[in-house]
């Protein structure tokens, strides 16, 4: 019996799903486990695994496609099995799906394609290219046995013939636009938009290229707004002396391989705080304030498409060396997109470190549904009088951002000192 594949929801806030790519062909056999296809989600790219073992016998959405969760966007079964011309959410409600994005397994591939000067193609796609003009050797086939499907011409066709209409009457070559469009398509706004910036060259409005938003880069931005509009935000800056900290990690690393960042004495100090003070660990529920026991740290990351934030699990339980390793291997995998699901849920507090591009303060956004989070500022020179003798010291701001309505004034300073304490004696870090 065929088995549905779903569009997988990947975290309770997750609504819809965007495919990457397939990684399987119609009719191409296919593993339980092993991966089926690419999707993104408001946070992480991840690999969506076959469900049984078989043949991908359809798939109803193609590269690019936004779809709800649950719903199903191809099956995998026995070869010829029939399956349902359209997609079905989990609760049976049909989902509209464009004509011809539906390839099932029914006959073998041999029986259905024809050979144009050594170029394997399918009939429909045979007929779509004769009567659109297109030169089927110039098109990337995508099917399982090397054929030239019917999508295949359809996406040289969805080339934008209004885009190229119109950049042929303003004299303009399309090879100089750059494509906004589902693998990088020219649409007529790239058009209009580099007409424009050619007739307003030097004008102050003048727009050099439109890019269209990611799915991670939507739902950063509507969070952010939603906790910049909901949450009564105050931020306290706390001036630290960092003197004793850099000589102390000199030391440390001198015959170390992998190097401790100042990061890392960060969040160990951070974490060693909360151990024994756990008042910020606070969120808001429907009638109560809930009370966190776990130190999950959530450390900010950012990529090219947004910003997100692994954690680090329990990390008051955690030596130094520990800690270290988890936030180098948990960037690494955000960088990569590498990150699962569990990686990026369950924190407590936030950390984020803007101090290695020079900036003295700033005012983190609380990160939803944590009360607090810490902004690590850059180390500076400032002279001070000590004994009576001018000293060069390095200091450093702490931009602490609380939710007003759950951590007091009081709570948040002294939860700053504490931490600025540990960090000016960073041997009491580690005992």
């Amino acid at each position: 019996m065929a088995v549905e594949v779903f569009m997988p929801k990947a975290g309770m806030d997750m609504q819809e799903g965007t495919i990457i790519a397939w990684l399987k062909h119609v009719g191409e056999q296919v593993e339980e486990g092993e991966g089926l296809l690419e999707i993104e989600t408001d946070k992480v790219t991840m690999e969506v695994e076959a469900p049984a073992t078989g043949v991908l016998l359809c798939r109803y959405f193609e590269d690019g496609a936004v779809v709800p969760v649950v719903t199903t966007i191809g099956y995998v079964g026995k070869p010829g099995e029939v399956v349902p011309d359209q997609p079905q959410t989990a609760g049976g409600a049909i989902t509209a799906v464009p004509e011809k994005t539906v390839e099932s397994v029914k006959t073998p591939i041999a029986a259905i394609t024809d050979e144009i000067n050594g170029v394997k193609t399918t009939p429909y796609a045979k007929q779509m290219a004769a009567a659109n003009a297109i030169n089927l050797s110039a098109v990337r086939p995508t099917g399982p046995a090397g054929e030239i499907k019917g999508r295949d011409v359809e996406r040289e066709i969805a080339k934008s013939p209004l885009a190229k209409r119109i950049a042929e009457d303003k004299g303009l070559d399309l090879s100089t636009v750059t494509g906004s469009g589902h693998q990088n398509k020219v649409m007529k706004s790239d058009v209009l938009a580099k007409i424009a910036n050619q007739q307003t060259s030097g004008a102050v409005a003048a727009v050099l290229n439109t890019t269209p938003l990611s799915g991670m880069q939507k739902v950063v931005g509507e969070r952010m707004a939603k906790a910049h509009s909901e949450i009564p935000c105050v931020t306290q800056n706390t001036k630290v002396d960092m003197t004793s900290l850099l000589a102390f990690r000199t030391q440390v690393n001198e015959n170390r391989d992998n190097k401790l960042t100042i990061n890392d004495f960060i969040v160990k100090a951070v974490a060693k705080v909360l151990h024994y003070d756990k008042n910020v660990l606070v969120s808001l529920g429907d009638k109560e304030i809930i009370h966190h026991q776990d130190v999950n740290i959530g450390i900010a990351v950012a990529l090219d498409e947004g910003l997100i934030v692994p954690v680090v699990k329990n990390a008051d339980q955690k030596s130094l060396e520990e800690i270290s390793a988890a936030v180098k291997l948990l960037s690494a995998k955000a960088k990569s997109g590498g990150l699962m699901v569990d990686d990026y849920q369950g924190s407590t507090i936030s950390i984020s470190n803007l101090g290695m591009f020079g900036v003295h303060s700033f005012t983190p956004i609380v990160n939803q549904p944590n009360a607090v989070i810490i902004g690590i500022c850059s180390i500076e020179d400032e002279l001070v009088l000590v004994d009576n003798q001018v000293e060069n010291r390095k200091k450093m701001m702490i931009s602490l951002t609380y939710d007003h309505r759950l951590v007091n004034g009081d709570v948040a300073a002294k939860f700053s000192l504490k931490v600025r304490d540990l960090l000016e004696n960073p041997m009491d870090i580690l005992i």
